[in-house]
């Protein structure tokens, strides 16, 4: 049974929530609030490593091998068989690759105004439900983390307008008129201040109390995780648990800031010191979830839980600190483990339909399937093995060879067939190549046993034994010497360009997939004259000028270069134009 990674998220952090709430309602008197306050730290880790998993391949294997266990939560997730998944795209293979190169059957239609289009809201499809939903996430996480960002900023100009400094034996403090309560913020880079009312400096008592809170604050790292807890609010914006987290673990935060400050008080020295939060303490303020400063503005409930916390002082139990403890052991065990297995027998390499009897491993592979105008995913197409004479690329829509000496691709493979189009979650193909780039390696990250096997030379495709070569292709060794890489001047494929360091002295761009005249070669000024057209694709859309007077102008202008130019532009200036002789 095999659930996807969110899910593996949402359903593990849940059960932590679950057992936090648990704790601080039966066990806060007993555990201690800074212990408690500790247990969100859990919390935040369960939502932080696939974050990391994504972009880590070390932690990301950490993650991959979850151990199975009849306890965790994710046996009550259902999901499909993974056996159909993988004899599908095997059934689907019934035609072998050949010839050296293919031509693009899919091109925009051709027009000198861009073409109304509805390929996105009439044509799409299941398959570009997940790059849909991922860019309303995007653009709520964008819009939340811009809303945090613009309310310091304007917190910080409150405060940096309206403060003085002065020194409080032997402290820098910051004297500012335009708060009520004392907070620790972060004035500048990495420093942190403590600012305190005006209105208190007057009593002693009432500004040591302030500053010891504060401190506290500051010995915490309080501020800091509040900026984790932001990241967090913004990343996970669609789980309402993280907002209420967010929220419960600011309040804990106070509650664990009195108790490291009441540690070594006595019964008086508490009185004093709650007669001091009474005094600092504004009681039914405005509370700022996104405002990372330790502002003392808490709700009527609030206070008297502390007031509460103040008269009891310490009673913490070992007892229930280590049932505690136990308690966090089983929640381990049923929220970051795997479901187990059904014990289905594993899928076995089948020998597939052919015109001419096959190696029963060798399996028929297909050009891949594409159009100009389909967006080209979430994760952009990545090179997996690059020297002086070819490229190989992927993304979700196939993998490709590109030839560097005739500036096209040759070869392609439909990964969709074979269940390698995945960029994420648990059936996410990891794409390797061999050193010398003869073999490329197909590896669903959900089948430890097996991967696919696809020769250049041969353009055969075969499902082994998953083993991979001592020696792989290392990218970091050629970028040391060479600059290359996927430019994406778009959202569609037709938009993707390759770029590379032409000798040291420019910046070369080649579209990918957009060719309307095959090979080209790149015109010197002198050369552009008697233009019968001129192409480009931009956008997802493809525009073909026949206007007499619109070449007239593009051979005035592109002809008449005052200087050579050399590098590349800062502007997003490098999208290529074809242009067409009238002598062919």
């Amino acid at each position: 049974m095999k659930v996807s990674r969110m899910v593996k998220t949402l359903l593990s952090t849940s059960i932590i929530f679950l057992m936090i709430m648990i704790v601080r309602t039966f066990f806060r008197k007993k555990a201690g609030n800074v212990f408690l306050y500790s247990l969100w730290l859990l919390f935040a880790a369960g939502l932080v490593l696939p974050v990391f998993s994504a972009v880590l391949p070390d932690i990301d294997k950490l993650e991959k091998a979850r151990l199975e266990s009849p306890v965790s939560v994710m046996n009550l997730v259902k999901a499909a068989p993974s056996a159909a998944g993988r004899t599908a795209p095997i059934a689907k293979q019934t035609e072998k690759l050949s010839g050296k190169g293919t031509k693009l059957e899919h091109q925009a239609e051709k027009t000198d105004e861009p073409a109304k289009s509805n390929d996105f809201f009439g044509q799409t499809d299941l398959p570009q439900l997940p790059y849909i939903l991922y860019d309303i996430w995007a653009a709520g996480t964008v819009a939340i983390l811009m809303c945090q960002l613009f309310s310091e900023k304007a917190f910080r100009r409150k405060l940096t307008e309206n403060r003085y400094e002065m020194n409080y034996h032997g402290q820098k403090l910051y004297i500012a008129s335009g708060i009520k309560t004392p907070l620790l913020f972060r004035s500048k880079k990495l420093s942190l201040n403590i600012y305190l009312p005006e209105t208190i400096m007057e009593n002693e008592t009432l500004v040591n109390h302030a500053i010891l809170h504060e401190n506290i604050h500051r010995k915490h790292g309080d501020i800091w995780w509040g900026y984790l807890r932001n990241v967090l609010t913004a990343v996970y914006w669609f789980d309402p648990l993280v907002w209420f987290a967010a929220v419960l673990s600011k309040r804990d935060c106070e509650y664990a800031c009195d108790s490291s400050v009441m540690k070594n008080m006595s019964q008086k020295e508490r009185i004093s010191y709650g007669n001091s939060l009474l005094s600092l303490i504004q009681v039914g303020g405005k509370q700022d979830l996104f405002c990372t400063a330790t502002a003392m503005k808490i709700g009527k409930s609030e206070m008297e839980m502390r007031i509460r916390m103040i008269k009891n002082g310490k009673k913490r139990n070992v007892f229930s600190i280590i049932f505690i403890l136990l308690l966090l052991c089983v929640t381990g065990c049923v929220a970051f483990t795997d479901a187990v297995e059904t014990g289905q027998e594993p899928v076995k390499a089948q020998k597939m339909p052919s015109r001419q009897p096959e190696p029963a491993n060798t399996l028929s592979a297909k050009e891949a399937d594409y159009k100009l105008t389909d967006l080209w995913g979430a994760d952009p197409p990545e090179i997996y093995y690059e020297d002086n004479k070819y490229m190989i690329f992927a993304g979700y829509f196939g993998l490709f060879v590109y030839s560097k000496e005739t500036e096209e691709i040759v070869q392609s493979l439909n990964l969709k067939d074979i269940g390698c189009d995945a960029t994420q979650g648990d059936d996410f193909c990891q794409i390797y190549s061999s050193e010398d780039g003869k073999n490329v390696y197909l590896c669903v990250v959900s089948d430890a046993e097996k991967m696919y096997q696809y020769s250049v030379k041969t353009m055969e495709l075969q499902y082994l034994d998953y083993k991979l070569p001592d020696k792989l292709y290392n990218r970091k060794k050629w970028e040391r010497t060479n600059k290359s890489g996927i430019r994406l001047n778009g959202s569609t494929i037709g938009d993707l360009v390759y770029w590379h360091d032409d000798g040291g002295m420019l910046i070369k761009y080649e579209p990918l997939f957009y060719r309307p005249y095959g090979s080209c070669n790149f015109f010197n000024p002198e050369d552009i004259h008697d233009l019968s057209e001129a192409s480009f694709y931009a956008d997802g859309k493809e525009y073909v000028l026949t206007d007499e007077k619109k070449l007239n102008w593009i051979e005035k202008h592109f002809s008449n270069s005052a200087e050579k130019i050399k590098g590349t532009p800062a502007c997003p200036f490098y999208y290529i134009m074809y242009l067409k002789r009238k002598d062919g």
